[in-house]
């Protein structure tokens, strides 16, 4: 009966070893794809923070197949998105900001994330249905946030974007499943 029981969980044990290296297979070739993509070319370490976003999920591990890695990189989007607008209401909040105008801009960011939150949650629900080029629309749009966030804080008014390497690294969430969308009949 023990050798049965020790038989059991071993094949448990070597099945969800296989399917980690399955996962992390999938994850590596998916990123290295997009990474080769044309305008992905341009954010640096881009399948570096790919891999490592996506593997950080332990949702990741239950991937198998591109399908699966894009539920998790818009989810994985949706919650870095969340937690950015929050670092954001803190800073607003904590008066953290070096000056009304950094304030007047990072409340405009506040702006841009909500839209952006409704969009990637619109794509979300269409993605749970199987519209994938529908909800491609929807998360392709949701990059508008940190990038038109970043644009407010540029050289010419002297301000610093107190958030740019959270916003550096939500465009890279966003690019995951957007990209993942439009290559997935090549991955």
């Amino acid at each position: 009966m023990k050798m049965l029981m020790y038989i059991v969980v071993f094949v448990i044990l070597f099945n969800g070893c296989m399917a980690n290296t399955e996962a992390d297979k999938l994850i590596e070739k998916s990123c290295k794809t997009i990474s080769e993509f044309l305008f992905v070319n341009s954010i640096p370490h881009f399948e570096k923070d790919c891999v490592a976003t996506l593997k950080e999920n332990p949702e990741s591990q239950k991937a198998r197949n591109i399908d699966d890695l894009i539920m998790v990189g818009a989810n994985n989007a949706m919650s870095n998105l969340t937690n950015l607008k929050r670092t954001v209401e803190n800073i607003i909040k904590e008066r953290k900001y070096k000056s009304s105008l950094s304030k007047k801009l990072l409340e405009e960011c506040l702006k841009l994330y909500s839209k952006s939150a409704r969009l990637l949650t619109s794509g979300l629900n269409k993605l749970k249905k199987g519209k994938f080029e529908k909800a491609q629309f929807d998360i392709g749009d949701a990059d508008e946030a940190p990038i038109f966030c970043e644009l407010k804080f540029n050289g010419d008014n002297q301000q610093i974007s107190p958030v740019k390497k959270e916003n550096n690294i939500l465009l890279t969430m966003i690019y995951v499943p957007d990209v993942f969308i439009i290559l997935r009949e090549k991955l």
